[in-house]
């Protein structure tokens, strides 16, 4: 038997044991291989067997791999890992997800013209990313102890007290099958769902802002932290407790505020206090909703002064 929900937990993909689309026996998450926006893809948990109600879907470890954003081998090897075993009627998981690095070297070099052409069309400031956060590109030959990690724009993560622990290679081409590909488990020293980006940042705040993603802590600036998508580890959310005063800005959509209410009631329990705010910016043109990461500069520091994080 596999364990599907503490995996998907750890790797931060938001999943969901009940509810609409969901079988009986099964975990389910959004489908990584359609255009799915209601949970339709399963994992079936005595089986292990998947399923999508809404496409052919793929198998367990594509979809793993697609929804958590890591190398198709890591997913397999996750899923070894996370395999149980039973004895009189306890689950016994053989390992979790562990890092194994021992020190970390990025990959790629300074940003070339690709690279910052893609940040300005993004509305960002290449020089400003690389004084806050030191990234790095990568081009057509880039390969890093021989995983692919070409095209991409390099994001070091780090730890509260600013050492560095892995990193995440985000897609600038907009053509390759993964956006955002992580450094493999086993040569990060810490998981980067065991942390909270941009913490090095804002250590010294009484309040924080709790954003989603990469590019969203990019555009709300030093006062945020990023948690790698809606579903926090235990260890994150033990890292808020470091701030006095939280803040969540996750999506309008109602899972992503049910799980900011529920690490809401964990984090008031210990002390804290806590505001839940919707990201609701509107639509762009598309139809799409817009996250924080898609809002000007101007825009952003707006909703900053609105939460008493800048004057």
């Amino acid at each position: 038997m596999i364990d599907w929900k503490q995996l998907l937990d750890d790797l931060g993909v938001p999943c969901f044991t009940s509810g609409k689309n969901v079988a009986p026996g099964c975990i389910n998450i959004k489908c990584p291989f359609c255009d799915d926006h209601s949970n339709h893809f399963g994992f079936n948990i005595e089986k292990g067997t998947t399923h999508c109600w809404r496409c052919p879907g793929g198998p367990a470890y594509k979809a793993v791999s697609l929804a958590a954003g890591i190398p198709v081998n890591t997913a397999r090897d996750l899923i070894k890992k996370y395999t149980t075993s039973s004895v009189d009627g306890y689950a016994i998981r053989t390992n979790r997800l562990v890092a194994g690095g021992k020190e970390i070297t990025l990959p790629g070099g300074p940003l070339q013209e690709v690279h910052r052409k893609y940040l300005e069309k993004r509305g960002f400031d290449p020089d400003e990313l690389i004084f806050h956060h030191g990234i790095t590109g990568t081009g057509f030959a880039d390969r890093w102890q021989g995983i692919d990690f070409r095209y991409r724009i390099i994001i070091p993560i780090y730890d509260i007290n600013g050492n560095l622990c892995t990193f995440q290679g985000r897609d600038y081409t907009g053509k390759q099958e993964l956006r955002y590909k992580c450094c493999p488990v086993d040569k990060a020293i810490v998981h980067h769902k065991h942390l909270l980006y941009g913490a090095e940042l804002a250590r010294n705040r009484k309040r924080i802002v709790v954003v989603e993603g990469v590019f969203d802590q990019w555009r709300m600036g030093p006062g945020s932290v990023a948690t790698f998508g809606t579903s926090l580890t235990r260890e994150q959310v033990n890292l808020l407790l470091n701030w006095e005063e939280i803040l969540f800005l996750f999506d309008p959509e109602p899972e992503a505020q049910a799980r900011a209410r529920s690490y809401a009631t964990d984090l008031q329990a210990c002390g804290r206090y806590v505001e839940l705010c919707e990201a609701d910016f509107g639509n762009d043109k598309n139809g799409n909703p817009i996250d924080p990461g898609d809002l000007t500069p101007d825009e952003a520091r707006n909703v900053m002064l609105e939460l008493g994080m800048c004057k």
